[in-house]
């Protein structure tokens, strides 16, 4: 039988690199795939032969050697001295191969155990701060809708995803829009909300810029920024977020439809942009504006 020039163990060639590396991570350790490397190829080798060649410590390589044989990876011959074969390398990469696609389907199946009572599992909210992302998010979730979008935005935040709900409306899909301020294009498939309550009005708390789409009721977007150029924004799939963000939208369309129909009474009752409304949220009333008693009974109760 020829023998191929024996490698040295510090200076192995490039397939035995990847060889030796391959074996330890499928669980061989250092010198058992040093020792396995080292047998390929050769004619049964003594314990001697195999240290030498490979530079495994001699103390060592019989361990390791045993461990082969142990393990399927090489024959130990009878005689004196003792030799070694290895196993064929593919009948050993296929046994090795069905080892582990056995741990895995056993991995697979306490999983899916442990999956059933197990806590649920964290949903991660994508955080975006610049207005170029937002609106890309917010065109995404608009394209992959099939249904419904709900989308509330001031007017110039709505202008930037205009493109996508006339798109979106071409497909069939419903878009309901609440729009603070002029609304920035004309379709009149869209279902088209002012927010005429806070028109005209000049406060903080109506100043801030904002973009709200709700997708198929499945995937939300809310941004907001209370200065220039301070967005911050959260995508979501969430159920309990896009509930609460959806009765959000719903609750301020229903209050716009309720302004369209008795806006003078209720800005004579609270005021422009009803801003006595939010009386409740003040530490300390203002003098002058304290609620009635038929009022604060209400608010009591």
């Amino acid at each position: 039988m020829s023998r191929t020039p024996d490698a040295s163990a510090a200076d192995p060639t490039s397939a035995q690199t990847v060889l030796l590396d391959s074996l330890q991570e499928l669980g061989f350790s250092q010198y058992e795939a040093r020792c396995y490397v080292g047998l390929l190829n050769k004619e049964p080798q003594t314990g001697y032969s195999v240290a030498k060649a490979t530079g495994v410590p001699q103390p060592k390589v019989y361990e390791a050697l045993r461990k082969l044989v142990s393990r399927g990876a090489a024959f130990e011959l009878a005689g004196s001295p003792t030799k070694f074969l290895p196993s064929p390398p593919a009948v050993l990469l296929d046994a090795l191969e069905s080892g582990v696609n056995n741990r895995l389907r056993s991995a697979r199946r306490a999983v899916a155990e442990l999956s059933e009572d197990g806590p649920p599992p964290v949903e991660i909210l994508t955080s975006l701060t610049e207005w170029s992302a937002i609106v890309g998010s917010a065109v995404r979730l608009i394209d992959d809708a099939t249904k419904r979008v709900y989308v509330s935005a001031s007017a110039s935040q709505l202008a930037d995803v205009g493109p996508a709900l006339e798109f979106a409306l071409d497909r069939g899909v419903d878009v309901v829009a609440l729009c603070f301020g002029p609304m920035p294009f004309e379709d009149e498939r869209v279902k088209l909300f002012r927010h005429l309550s806070t028109e005209g009005v000049i406060y903080r708390s109506h100043q801030a810029r904002h973009l709200a789409v709700i997708a198929d009721s499945a995937s939300a977007l809310w941004a907001l920024a209370r200065t220039t150029g301070s967005w911050s924004a959260i995508e979501t799939t969430n159920e309990l977020v896009i509930a609460a963000l959806k009765g959000f939208i719903r609750h301020d369309i229903d209050m716009q439809q309720v302004f369209d129909d008795f806006g003078p009474a209720l800005v004579n009752r609270y005021g422009p942009g009803l801003e006595a409304l939010e009386r409740y949220r003040q530490t300390e009333p203002p003098p002058g504006s304290a609620p009635s008693k038929r009022r604060a009974a209400r608010v009591a109760n």
